[in-house]
């Protein structure tokens, strides 16, 4: 995941919803024991904050990297998110989904504001789109890329303002 001593992305550039995502979710074990008689995955899970790096292409491109480090286009599903203004990314969305397809996910986001979503469209509104276009540009250009029966399924998902974003 993001923040590890390995990861190419530093946990102190996550802010504070961004190391909130990395660190939630269950684990393989846990996941396991939910489906039992089934192989469990440790999900993956990759974030840029807002200081990870200093442009959203710079940041967008940091995750890919990181994505490309942890094996994220080697799992079944894979899932772009566009959060909140705030970089929220709410679990009742992800952990699910990690959890019904045994931990065989990898979920991605990248934080565009500092800001909660209504004033953030107020003040930034093109942030949160040009931040998701440009992530979801670099996540496609390389997933097609990718021999059509090997590459995962790939989704995009968007709560409160990074709906918007992800439209």
């Amino acid at each position: 995941r993001s923040g590890s001593a390995e990861s190419l992305i530093p946990w102190k550039t996550l802010g504070a919803r961004g190391r909130q995502f990395i660190s939630g979710g269950m684990s393989r074990e846990l996941i396991g024991e939910i489906n039992p008689g089934k192989s469990a995955k440790t999900p993956i899970r990759v974030y840029a904050g807002l200081n990870s790096a200093d442009s959203v292409k710079e940041r967008a491109e940091l995750i890919l990297e990181e994505m490309k480090r942890v094996g994220a286009f080697e799992r079944s599903l894979l899932v772009v998110v566009t959060p909140t203004g705030t970089g929220w990314i709410d679990p009742a969305a992800v952990d699910p989904l990690e959890v019904l397809h045994g931990g065989d996910t990898a979920i991605v986001g990248m934080q565009y504001s500092y800001l909660m979503s209504p004033l953030a469209l107020l003040v930034e509104p093109d942030q949160a789109p040009r931040s998701a276009k440009t992530l979801i540009d670099m996540v496609y250009e390389y997933w097609r890329q990718l021999p059509s029966d090997s590459r995962p399924k790939l989704y995009l998902h968007g709560l409160s303002l990074g709906s918007y974003g992800s439209e």
